[in-house]
């Protein structure tokens, strides 16, 4: 039976990092740095660029699509000389 549960929300807690990272770091200043963090760093196409590295690498070590796709592109090579010896 396949699993259907999985997580698929990835949560950061900026405040806990702060005050595990930086103990002496007091609550105004952390607000502040998770206020820009979140309006002004965090770039979600950076984020999406990170999956579609995942997705990628999966895909092929896990999947073994590339394999696959340098067999075909063998294959059209080994069309095209056809075409040229004729």
């Amino acid at each position: 039976m396949m699993n259907t549960e999985y997580d698929k929300e990835y949560v950061f807690d900026i405040d806990a990092y702060l005050i595990e990272n930086y103990p002496t770091m007091n609550q105004v200043t952390r607000r502040s740095i998770c206020s820009l963090s979140i309006n002004e760093w965090i770039d979600d196409s950076a984020v999406e660029e990170y999956i579609d590295e995942c997705v990628s690498d999966y895909a092929k070590n896990k999947l073994e699509i590339n394999k696959l796709e340098e067999e075909e592109e063998y294959e059209d090579e080994e069309i095209d000389e056809e075409d040229v010896g004729n």
